[in-house]
């Protein structure tokens, strides 16, 4: 049996012998598990064993990337041999201008795997129940979300003799509690270790069930201006849009509100500092190198709401003439192949001052609290101009009080207008990754104010 370092070899030594110029081979290998559960019960388990071996082939300004799945050294020259004949017929790209070439070295990260979690699988089903259990003795009628967890080892080897690898574990459970049909709270939890993990689970049920039964007689609410509580799963989805923009090759092709005369500009609040963070301990997007090879790090993007700048890999600082960050991806932009562009780790948004009590306390004119959205959509990516769809509880507050349930309601703005206008930031600092938060992202309650609340029916 081949060992991965050999299969990586073997991409390299083939691509060479191809003619191509410069060669990426990043291999992915480890199990995901799956817990779904549904009307207060566990319905579904699966485990995939994965195994995917990344390529990126560049000749000249001539690139393509592509993945082969439970790869063997037959697969690698084939794919291969055919990748380089079809790369010839491919156009130049305008946005590739080459790879990490320096030999680099890169930190160790003890954090972001617990071997704990080979065995995981052998509680996970008694944790599912006791969040279920929780939930339900909180208020909630019926119960449903999913675990997932899993480990992975991750294998780089380039042309220019840049390589490393490192092991990562994960797990995240999203739980949605309900007492009506349009009376559901929901929690999130994730992390890469497994301390203190059976606290979590028994903690997060009852929040999921207590928003839940708050919920029950929701009405109708009334579209206007209103100052707006973000939770820190809300806050990471709708600033997380913003952290996706941070990317030069987004602003070129008009997928960001952000522009190049931003940085160094006062954009947000001053109370607003966020960090890329690609070696933070327990972070769901640490690693120690991009797919290029070159070292990982910090990368402020604000600092008391200063623009500092954006996230680059090889390409992207030679154009803009800029410092690398380490972080290079495989990004699909959706038209076709994936390729090189720079992407986040772990978005780090700095904690405030305020339990959420407080912050709701102080609110003295009419306020929106938003505890869980779906279905961010825009109608101007360049202007930041957006809408999304509040789920689960989401409430009136007024006099500093939550006075009751609010329904069929959308928060439909402008990014950069939201930035500007946070008045104030919890210390309830949380990690959210699901499937509306692509992007791991370090999320307090934010408050922001004089945002557009529309009606989503009549």
């Amino acid at each position: 049996m081949i060992e991965n370092e050999d299969f990586l070899k073997v991409a390299i030594d083939v691509a060479q012998k191809e003619n191509i110029d410069e060669v990426i081979a990043q291999r992915i290998k480890g199990k995901t598990y799956q817990i779904r559960f549904s009307n207060s019960l566990i319905d579904n388990s699966k485990i995939w064993n994965n195994d995917i071996l990344e390529l990126f082939l560049a000749k000249g300004k001539r690139t393509t990337q592509i993945n082969i799945e439970a790869p063997t050294p037959t697969k690698i020259r084939n794919t291969i041999v055919k990748a380089s004949k079809f790369l010839l017929k491919l156009p130049e790209s305008f946005l590739y201008n080459g790879m990490e070439s320096n030999l680099q070295t890169y930190k160790k990260l003890d954090q972001i795997f617990d071997s704990k979690i080979t065995n995981f699988s052998e509680k996970a089903p008694e944790l599912v129940n006791a969040a279920i259990q929780t939930s339900l003795e909180s208020g909630a009628k019926k119960v449903a979300g999913v675990l997932y967890f899993g480990y992975s080892k991750t294998e780089l080897l380039t042309n220019y003799g840049n390589k490393g690898s490192y092991d990562g574990s994960y797990y995240r459970f999203t739980i949605r509690s309900f007492v009506d049909a349009e009376s559901s709270g929901q929690g999130i939890v994730c992390n890469r270790n497994l301390s203190g993990v059976e606290n979590k689970f028994i903690q997060v049920g009852p929040k999921a069930g207590e928003i839940a039964k708050m919920a029950v007689g929701g009405t109708q609410g009334h579209p206007g201006k209103f100052d707006v509580i973000m939770s820190p799963t809300v806050a990471a989805n709708v600033l997380g849009q913003v952290f996706d923009g941070v990317n030069p090759l987004k602003i070129m092709i008009g997928m960001s509100p952000l522009k190049n005369k931003h940085i160094g500009k006062q954009i947000a609040s001053e109370n607003f500092t966020v960090v890329d963070n690609a070696l933070l301990d327990n972070g769901l997007g640490s690693r120690p190198f991009d797919v290029e090879g070159t070292p990982t790090g910090k990368t402020p993007i604000f600092t008391n709401g200063i623009l500092e700048g954006l996230l680059h890999n090889t390409s992207t600082s030679k154009m803009e003439q800029a410092e690398n960050t380490g972080s290079s991806i495989f990004f699909d932009f959706g038209i076709g192949s994936k390729f090189l562009a720079p992407g986040p780790s772990n978005m780090v948004i700095s904690g405030g001052n305020y339990t959420l009590e407080e912050i709701i306390a102080e609110c003295k004119k009419p306020t929106i609290y938003l505890t869980s959205n779906w279905y961010t959509r825009f109608t101007n990516m360049m202007d930041g101009l957006f809408s999304t769809i509040p789920r689960d509880g989401m409430f009136l507050i007024e006099n500093g009080e939550i006075k009751k349930p609010v329904r069929k309601l959308r928060l439909s703005d402008n990014l950069l207008r939201i930035c500007s206008n946070i008045s104030a930031i919890g210390k309830d600092v949380q990690q959210i990754y699901w499937w509306e938060v692509e992007t791991p992202t370090f999320s307090p309650t934010i408050k922001v104010n004089d945002c557009t609340i529309t009606a989503a029916t009549q």
